[in-house]
């Protein structure tokens, strides 16, 4: 499946949604990705929508893209 990259204008759209179910929903259409971020000096791969971090983390940068994608759903149901 093919994500859409987040912009400003989405991110002003995401701003104006009203409840956690409806923000999960329009951010599941995005392409999650990792950054590297660091916890206690050690670095690990954070999920993220463009520059929106998202509250995951790990060392296997796949599995943290599926347990957000997974949270997301759970979210948006």
């Amino acid at each position: 499946m093919a994500y859409l990259s987040i912009t400003e204008l989405n991110k002003a759209l995401l701003s104006q949604l009203e409840t956690e179910k409806e923000r999960a929903k329009y951010l599941l259409q995005f392409e999650v990705t990792t950054r590297i971020t660091i916890e206690n000096l050690t670095p690990k791969a954070q999920a993220v929508i463009g520059d929106i971090g998202l509250p995951f983390t790990g060392d296997d940068a796949q599995q943290v893209i599926k347990d957000a994608r997974a949270w997301l759903q759970e979210k948006a149901a």
